[in-house]
């Protein structure tokens, strides 16, 4: 899974392939981090490159419960594509 998007980068590059490398559950703390890795595109992805970049992303508390029902990576994607600006009307790559 990722999002297909061409946002800006801190590195004057223009990544368009978003991907969650990893999400962390803190249950004592109620706390969620997504990691998203951005790659130039999903074909260099394909090719085992490392991302451009990478941010991790502490989700309001009151988000938590929604990480705790179903499969936490989609829950995180829909989480990135309605609170992260640009990613909105990103693509999914369901794959």
């Amino acid at each position: 899974m990722a999002i297909i998007k061409e946002l800006n980068s801190s590195y004057g590059i223009k990544p368009s392939y978003h991907r969650i490398a990893n999400i962390s559950l803190n249950a004592i703390d109620k706390e969620v981090v997504i990691c998203v890795g951005s790659y130039i595109s999903k074909e260099t992805r394909d090719k085992g490159c490392d991302p451009i970049d990478t941010i991790d992303i502490l989700i309001p508390k009151e988000d938590y419960e929604s990480f705790l029902v179903g499969d936490v990576f989609k829950a995180g994607y829909k989480w990135l594509k309605e609170n992260v600006i640009g990613l909105e009307d990103g693509i999914d790559d369901k794959r």
